[in-house]
């Protein structure tokens, strides 16, 4: 078979399924991906070349492993046959990629495909949840990169490919990943990949899909001029250091490229604290000190409802609902929102696509922290109107005053300033934002 297949050609997998190969869709170093007929569906191949693994056997029974256990959420274009050793190739099906989805590195390169920052923020909130999945079920991804993410920009849907990556963590597939995304510990071979090592490259990739910008390349990765090995394991491993980071000023951003420069200002504190938390020199040289899933959740849910359009439509940060200047130059306008949501910790600007999330309204399981409790909707014929939607699955309480009713799943009511809603244990009060 060599390192490739041909169209039409055809094949028996594991499961005593016929593949016909329809054409190539892609070429990468391990091997190439194709668009199969699978047993009368539409699917997709990844073929691998000839002796690129150290221990082949390893490699192939982790990976019948994941055909067996299942994907962790829809989130991943899980590998579910195989096609077994066929001159010295072998090779995994998969779904195909929806039309719509991009790689995440084209986000990096033009992150104007997203029509709004909230996209980008859930984009993020998509990932870091299907990581918390997948790291609850025991397992890390250990290729974390640009290349391994498909995103819809227009929805912030997320599909994580190349899950042929991922193992039981502390499991030594003889993958290490992408040397920008790669953590530290990683880079200088002190470690095999595990939970940590991938969320210091979530941790990466937010960055740049939030700030356009990658976290550890400042001046010191643009005077390198060529990233040969040495000079990576310098930058990414050795001595790593965060652009922003408040002590450390040898490898702020290069004005050449000056995307952090103009975003860091705006982003809310909360936000600005937990990337400095991310790649501090303690999280850096420390794997158990970098923040986990739920911090990022946390962080990411409360920065998506801190988003307003100024009426320039440029996208303001409104952090605890505070108003300020519009960032953009050509405008100066005063930005700020009627009403504002008071939740237990910080407040949140109270407009239209305010969404309300299980991990803000107590203590909760990890697993259901991005479920939908609320969603604000403007009203189409007046857009001053708001109306509150239980997104939820049971009912909660509205009040004003001595006045209680519920409101049952899909329903909406119209809000009303000193309107107070009952989730759970919480109580949310909508207040005059003055």
């Amino acid at each position: 078979m060599g390192a490739g297949l041909e169209a039409g050609a055809s094949l028996r997998t594991k499961f005593n399924k016929e593949i016909r190969v329809v054409k190539q869709l892609g070429d990468g170093s391990q091997g190439i991906v194709y668009a199969i007929d699978y047993d009368g569906r539409p699917m997709a191949l990844k073929w691998y070349r000839p002796n690129v693994f150290y221990d082949r056997q390893k490699f192939i029974d982790n990976l019948r492993n994941n055909i067996m256990s299942g994907k962790p959420t829809d989130d991943f274009l899980w590998p579910v046959d195989m096609v077994e050793v066929m001159g010295g190739s072998f090779g995994y099906v998969m779904d195909l990629r929806p039309e719509g989805f991009v790689e995440a590195r084209e986000l990096f390169l033009h992150p104007n495909l997203f029509p709004s920052y909230r996209r980008a923020i859930d984009a993020c909130m998509n990932v870091v949840s299907a990581f918390n999945v997948l790291h609850s079920k025991g397992y890390c991804y250990q290729d974390v990169s640009g290349g391994n993410f498909f995103v819809n920009p227009h929805s912030g849907q997320v599909l994580i490919c190349d899950n042929d990556n991922v193992a039981p963590a502390g499991i030594d597939t003889g993958i290490r990943g992408t040397p920008r995304f790669m953590a530290p510990e990683i880079v200088v071979e002190n470690s095999v990949p595990s939970v940590q090592s991938d969320r210091h490259s979530l941790a990466v990739l937010m960055f740049m899909m939030l700030c356009v910008q990658h976290p550890l390349e400042g001046v010191r990765f643009t005077k390198a001029g060529s990233l040969d090995p040495t000079m990576q394991k310098r930058l990414y491993g050795i001595e790593p250091v965060f652009i922003m980071d408040p002590d450390i000023t040898t490898n702020r951003p290069d004005p050449a490229f000056p995307n952090a420069l103009k975003v860091w200002p705006c982003l809310p504190e909360h936000m600005r604290r937990i990337f400095l938390r991310a790649f501090s020199q303690n999280a850096l040289k420390n794997p158990n000190r970098r923040p986990s899933e739920m911090d990022w959740i946390r962080e990411l849910v409360r920065f998506r409802s801190e988003v307003v359009n100024c009426v320039c439509g440029n996208e303001v940060f409104l952090e605890n609902a505070r108003p300020r200047t519009c960032d953009k130059p050509s405008c100066g306008r005063r930005v700020g929102t009627a009403l504002r949501a008071d939740l237990p910790g910080y407040s949140l600007p109270f407009v239209d696509d305010t969404r309300i999330y299980r991990c803000q309204t107590g203590v909760c399981d990890a697993n259901v922290a991005l479920e939908p409790l609320v969603w604000v909707l403007a009203s189409r014929e007046r857009p001053d109107v708001l109306g509150v939607r239980n997104v939820s699955r049971a009912p909660w309480g509205v009040s004003q005053g001595a006045s209680i009713h519920m409101v049952a799943p899909r329903q909406t009511v119209m809000v009303i300033p000193d309107m107070e809603l009952r989730l759970n244990e919480e109580r949310i009060h909508i207040s005059r934002n003055v």
